[in-house]
């Protein structure tokens, strides 16, 4: 797509009224743009597996993510998301449709059924939208942090009481599952970041008890990119300063602790049985080591 082309259809991106007609419009054009921010994603890996170093956003030329930052639309995004799932959990997708048919009464809509799987497809290509600007230093410095670490509490929380999120065949896409994948790439790059006020939301949220949780209902169900993915999430949480100077802010209660090291057996010694696999872990594993001690 030329990068014009591209600009102008990242400009389009506004806080429509859910399921109006131009929502559908912009629902196309979510699709364009995901499609090839995971295209520029993958040219680039392909390039860095070649042994080339791209450092920056602007080096690595992902055109979708750079325009998404300069025009200002990245967190707009992710208050597009959260406000789709907090509709989604409070079920008033029926109400939004009513409420939209009475802002364009002579627009011809789809049923009730059609419109949930094209909101499916929005919540996805949204979802990966974010997933591919996260993988970037320069978004997650201009992203509204505490907004998405609340947001990735009352997902994971909602996710323990709804599995079908986590068993959909496209639970990847999900932001049940995604939201591991966000939390890796937050700790993967937090050097970069404000980790003292990373943390503070971290722990306002309960988010290393809900990874925990989530792991120990749903790691049998993850693919193996998630199961990798949940794991660095929390070996990170381990790794920062925060954690290692206050452990109990996290794992407060004896129970937090035996919560983490039940995992040890059943997921974490199969899915890191080596020497080379354990280095990738080594502070969740040693989390785990202590806490087996304090229980």
């Amino acid at each position: 797509m030329a990068g014009l082309d591209l600009r102008r259809i990242v400009k389009q991106i506004q806080a429509h009224t859910v399921f109006s007609s131009k929502w559908f419009a912009m629902l196309s054009s979510l699709q364009h743009m995901t499609d090839t921010a995971v295209h520029e994603q993958q040219a680039n890996a392909t390039i860095e597996g070649s042994g080339a170093v791209l450092a920056t956003l602007w080096e690595r030329n992902e055109l979708t993510i750079r325009y998404l930052l300069e025009e200002g639309k990245l967190n707009l995004c992710l208050r597009l998301m959260i406000d789709f799932k907090d509709m989604q959990r409070q079920e008033m997708f029926a109400q939004a449709l009513a409420n939209a048919k009475a802002e364009e009464p002579g627009h011809a809509f789809d049923d009730l059924p059609t419109i949930k799987v094209k909101a499916a497809l929005y919540e996805q290509c949204l979802g990966m939208l974010l997933s591919c600007a996260f993988c970037n230093v320069e978004s997650l410095q201009t992203l509204d942090m505490p907004a998405l670490v609340e947001h990735m509490g009352k997902t994971l929380t909602f996710s323990l009481t709804h599995p079908e999120m986590v068993k959909s065949r496209d639970a990847d896409r999900r932001q049940e599952v995604l939201s591991l994948h966000y939390l890796a790439e937050i700790f993967q790059k937090i050097e970069g970041l404000q980790e003292d006020r990373i943390m503070d939301v971290v722990q306002e949220h309960n988010i290393t008890g809900l990874v925990i949780d989530n792991i120990a209902t749903y790691f049998s169900e993850y693919s193996a990119p998630t199961k990798q993915q949940a794991c660095l999430a929390l070996s990170g949480l381990f790794s920062t300063e925060e954690y290692k100077s206050s452990p109990d802010r996290f794992l407060p209660t004896k129970e937090d602790k035996k919560k983490l090291v039940d995992l040890d057996d059943a997921v974490f010694k199969a899915q890191f049985p080596d020497y080379g696999s354990k280095k990738n872990v080594r502070p969740l594993l040693d989390a785990v080591a202590k806490c087996k001690y304090q229980i």
